[in-house]
């Protein structure tokens, strides 16, 4: 198994539209792929919160963490046309767009 996370930071003003390209476009259309398993569009909690906490604080504004069966099922999904079709919306949004792909040695509940 493996995880992308994706690290994504909106437009001044897009923040609506960068959450509604990520979960109503791009996440949707993921979800349906073989080998897709799970994932998730986390947040950074208030930078007084993280302070409190003594966290540091992302760089970006969302991550959107996905889980797959295989490397290559998640590279399948990125060169099928929907793909581009579904992150055009999210790319409109987004100020920037970073991502990395790890390997899944262990898991609990997924």
């Amino acid at each position: 198994m493996i995880s992308l996370q994706v690290y994504l930071t909106p437009k001044a003003g897009k923040d609506q539209e960068l959450e509604s390209a990520i979960r109503d476009k791009w996440m949707a259309a993921m979800a349906e792929q073989p080998g897709f398993l799970r994932a998730a569009t986390v947040r950074p909690l208030s930078d007084d919160e993280l302070a409190r906490l003594e966290a540091i604080k992302p760089e970006s504004t969302y991550e959107v963490v996905s889980f797959w069966r295989s490397e290559g099922e998640r590279q399948a999904w990125v060169a099928r046309p929907i793909h581009d079709q579904v992150f055009s919306h999210v790319l409109e949004a987004a100020e920037s767009v970073t991502y990395t792909v790890q390997s899944v040695d262990h898991s609990w509940n997924i």
